[in-house]
């Protein structure tokens, strides 16, 4: 529905929206190697007025999948809580689904589509004016159509249309960095994680849904059977998924958790890899252990662990992980790299989220990090170390791992969000050279942003707080240039005796700290800092470099 109202909004809001994405830029032009942006990315990206009015509480989906047709059908209720005034609300769906209606505490109301981007800004009803801050309300949205197919999923994702090996429907879908609303109307920003959800897919016999949480209900219509799922933990939105295929079937067991509580552990698989479920828990337990011993307490411990075969390589769908890897172990560690790392994302990502996708780094990087803790925890330090190394092969530096705020960046592609920011954190152990308090930070992370969305800003003060040290120059030297601090050095012998002279060069110029050096068996650290400082050395010292195993450095010699 159109309204004259709505369309004099559209000329304000259009000519504000463009300086506020603008403005994100002012100052951090030392980001690199990004795309320009539009309109319809900085209406998802960023937190309007029309967004910022409304806190999400619930969704839930009520959806009808089409395999014949390749077509999703339904309805969605959102209750959220009443922030601040307004007199619109802005939901986001594909412009390719037809929306049939929409309705504010029940009542039928106006709506626009933004043209060229996925916003639907919707007016709300006379009433919305006597709203009392805080109170619950539920807009809901009947919709149909044909999603965008996954191209190239997870990476470049959508609905996935696939066949299992005997030729049967084989459904999911993967839409990080693209977002939710891809395939079902939501607010859709990562700052806003509904409480909990209700999810119900309906679809053709004999298909079987596996959703994310627990099964509440299945139900056999005439044609149709039908799936409810409960999921009672905050949950990011591109995390809520849906997976069907015939036959899939489910193997529950427990894991008993450090909390002291049993947790569920649910695999699902194809009926042809019944026999692969013991591979999968053998593989899960031993990730948990280890991921837990770091972390903390598995997070969802009433919804449990999920492992479901999927029809792609793998997704962290909250309780409900994507499991595309085909039972296969790393050849040179044995561990299932899925499995590893996915569940990696059950406390980096699902646990602690990102607030915008400018900071995605925060779940990746730390989750990619995680890997090397696990290899750590089971074969030692050096194992880790050697483990990194391998890592540092994919290190591109083409673009900055931070990315610009309030576009909905699609960061997935930017590898250097894994491997360089797990060698950021690598390094900035080294740095602190204190493994108690190292760890006792990453754990204070889990405990203090429980099932919260948070900022770089945050997440750095946070850390700086708890490891004596202002590291914002640390984490900007890293995240907003491409070019990691140099090292650079020189051995001097005269007849004083022998000297270290070295120094920081960074495009950070705030950058300073310690660099760990090599002579033989023997360990040396220094504090450097951007000027040349000569520092004594013992007169037996004949060789020394840069430790490059424990910091993410170039290296160069002075003349």
């Amino acid at each position: 529905m159109r309204n004259p109202r709505m369309r004099s909004q559209l000329w304000s809001v259009a000519a504000l929206i463009p300086l506020v994405a603008c403005a994100q830029w002012e100052g951090t032009q030392v980001l690199q190697g990004r795309r320009s942006y539009t309109w319809a990315d900085t209406l998802l990206g960023s937190l309007s007025p029309y967004r910022r009015c409304y806190d999400v509480i619930h969704y839930e989906l009520a959806l009808s999948i089409d395999p014949a047709r390749q077509s999703i059908g339904g309805e969605v209720v959102c209750t959220f809580r009443w922030v601040e005034r307004s007199e619109t609300l802005q939901i986001d769906l594909d412009p390719g689904f037809r929306l049939m209606e929409l309705r504010v505490d029940g009542e039928k109301v106006p709506f626009l589509r933004v043209k060229g981007t996925r916003a639907i800004w919707v007016t709300l009803p006379k009433k919305a004016e006597s709203w009392e801050i805080g109170t619950l309300h539920r807009w809901s949205i009947t919709y149909k159509g044909i999603p965008r197919k996954a191209p190239r999923p997870p990476w470049d994702g959508g609905l996935v249309w696939d066949k299992t090996p005997t030729g049967a429907p084989w459904i999911g879908v993967a839409c990080q960095g693209l977002g939710a609303s891809i395939w079902w109307p939501l607010k859709d920003h990562l700052s806003d994680e509904p409480d909990s959800a209700t999810l119900s897919f309906c679809v053709p016999k004999p298909l079987r849904v596996i959703a994310n949480g627990s099964l509440v209900v299945a139900t056999a219509q005439r044609n149709d059977s039908c799936f409810t799922y409960k999921v009672s933990y905050p949950i990011n939105t591109y995390n809520i998924t849906f997976y069907a295929a015939p036959g899939y079937v489910s193997h529950v067991d427990t894991f008993h958790s450090t909390s002291g509580k049993a947790i569920p552990l649910r695999f699902s698989v194809l009926p042809q890899n019944v026999d692969k479920i013991p591979f999968l828990r053998q593989q899960s337990v031993k990730v948990l252990r280890a991921l837990e011993h770091y972390f903390g307490p598995f997070p969802v411990q009433r919804d449990g662990f999920g492992l479901v075969e999927s029809p792609y390589y793998g997704m962290e769908h909250q309780s409900a992980i994507a499991y595309g890897n085909r039972f296969r172990l790393d050849p040179d560690w044995g561990f299932d790299y899925i499995i590893l790392h996915e569940t990696g994302h059950e406390w980096w990502g699902n646990h602690v989220t990102a607030a915008d996708n400018g900071d995605l780094w925060i779940q990746e990087g730390f989750c990619t990090y995680g890997e090397a803790l696990y290899i750590e925890y089971y074969y030692g330090y050096q194992k880790a170390v050697t483990y990194l190394l391998k890592q540092r092969a994919y290190i591109q530096n083409r673009q900055t791992i931070q990315g610009p705020y309030g576009v909905n960046a699609d960061q997935t592609y930017n590898t250097d969000i894994y491997y360089k920011m797990a060698w950021v954190l690598h390094t900035l152990r080294s740095r602190v050279n204190n493994d108690s308090i190292w760890f006792r930070c990453l754990r204070a992370i889990q405990d203090t942003f429980s099932f919260r969305t948070i900022s770089a800003e945050e997440l750095i003060a946070f850390m700086g707080r708890h490891l004596g040290e202002d590291l914002r120059p640390f984490f900007r030297a890293y995240l907003y240039y491409l070019r990691p601090p140099v090292v650079r050095y020189r051995l001097v012998k005269d007849s004083t005796g022998n000297f270290l002279e070295a120094q920081w060069v960074c495009d950070e110029k705030n950058f300073r700290g310690p660099m760990e050096f090599l002579s033989g068996e023997r360990r040396f650290r220094f504090e450097l800092s951007q000027e040349l400082k000569r520092f004594p050395l013992p007169r037996e010292v004949e060789t020394l470099i840069p430790d490059k195993n424990r910091y993410l450095v170039i290296a160069t010699s002075l003349p």
